[in-house]
């Protein structure tokens, strides 16, 4: 038998199969063609030695910024190699009058996949640091609605970022937000919505939104939060759980504390999705990249299983996309991920100087994009130790 990749000797973690355990994955002409207790008989024309490490889906990072032309954006490929990313979601950094800059400057050339959201706002975070919804003249429903149409498989949702210092206060907060929640209706798709600050409060937000739309920087502290006064999980945020809204992690370098994040673990509500809000402000702290970030999930006490499953199988879920992506299932698109785990004693910070102390640190050993090695790794950079 021959094959143009063997994966040979890792500990595989497939959470859509409920496998883990040592296998050995083959692929062939760009799709998993086996996954095998031990391959017999196998002539590779490239052949990764994956003993001690861990074997997976490629991540899938539901929440990143990869459009350069704006102040956040980040070249996308040099990330894939880097965190083991091979699907990524841009978050609203083009609008309706650049996304067709993006997707033919970026997202069409790129190696790794990209799919993105369409801020509600025209110009999307060209000019981020004005905020992109104070003038309510920049806020196009229409346009949001007839992009998605233009791109459909790329352009798969729609983003805003509701803090009143970005979209306004009182009712012309109010009146964005909902113009955001109507384009994904009538778009048929999804609404991210970043919070913190907003002009609503979360139990006020959560009545307008439906299974498969998100919340994201969920474990956000400040004046919005997924918490009440007394650090309770609102009744409403289990409803809407319960219901099929997401609660994203996007991490970001202002949207993630280790307090809130154990209060909602603690209370049975951990993320739905782990993602990064990668953009050129966290790229090297606190951020740094996906493993990091599923890295300090473990710390927090949730398994390897269910880590890699948020954020493998369940964003391919969020996307609609499970049957080919998130999976390490035979005859499916060969998007892998092999990761090395790490023990010791780690560093890790939140988006609010928080230092906490791990002892597992994944890190990308190999990534694998439509059956291709792609060159470059995930290094050290990310790596602090106690007492140094």
């Amino acid at each position: 038998m021959e094959c143009d990749v063997l994966i040979q000797g890792g500990e595989v973690i497939d959470p859509s199969q409920g496998l883990h355990g040592v296998h050995d994955v083959l692929v062939t002409g760009g799709r998993i063609t086996a996954v095998v207790s031990r391959a017999e008989g196998v002539t590779a024309e490239h052949t990764i030695d994956a003993r001690g490490l861990l074997v997976m889906p490629g991540l899938i990072d539901l929440h990143v910024h990869v459009y350069p032309h704006s102040p956040f954006g980040l070249d996308p490929d040099p990330l894939c190699p880097a965190g083991g990313v091979t699907t990524m979601v841009d978050t609203g950094t083009a609008g309706s009058y650049q996304f067709g800059h993006f997707r033919r400057e970026v997202i069409d050339r790129a190696r790794t996949q990209i799919l993105g959201l369409v801020n509600l706002s025209c110009m999307g975070l060209s000019a981020r640091n004005l905020g992109e919804l104070l003038d309510p003249r920049y806020a196009d429903p229409e346009g949001v609605v007839r992009t998605i149409d233009e791109h459909p498989g790329v352009a798969v949702g729609v983003k805003i970022r509701a803090g009143k210092h970005l979209i306004g206060d009182g009712e012309q907060g109010w009146n964005h937000f909902r113009q955001a929640v109507r384009a994904a209706r009538d778009s048929g798709t999804w609404l991210m919505v970043h919070i913190g600050e907003c002009p609503m409060s979360i139990p006020e937000m959560l009545d307008h939104l439906e299974g498969g739309d998100c919340i994201t920087h969920c474990f956000k502290s400040g004046s919005t939060r997924i918490l009440d006064e007394n650090n309770r999980v609102f009744a409403a945020v289990r409803a809407a759980a319960e219901r099929g809204v997401i609660f994203d992690v996007g991490h970001g370098s202002g949207s993630c504390m280790w307090e809130v994040a154990e209060a909602c673990i603690e209370q049975g509500l951990p993320p739905t999705t782990i993602s990064t809000d990668l953009h050129t402000a966290n790229l090297h702290g606190p951020v740094y990249d996906m493993p990091t970030t599923m890295s300090k999930f473990l710390m927090l006490g949730l398994s390897l299983m269910d880590v890699v499953n948020m954020s493998t199988t369940r964003p391919a879920q969020v996307l609609g996309l499970e049957d080919e992506l998130g999976t390490l299932r035979v005859g499916t698109v060969a998007d892998i991920a092999v990761l090395e785990r790490r023990e010791g004693e780690f560093l890790f910070e939140d988006s609010y100087d928080g230092l906490r102390t791990g002892n597992e640190l994944l890190v990308a050993a190999a990534t694998v994009r439509r059956g291709e090695i792609v060159p470059g790794g995930g290094g050290l950079r990310m790596r602090r130790l106690p007492g140094a």
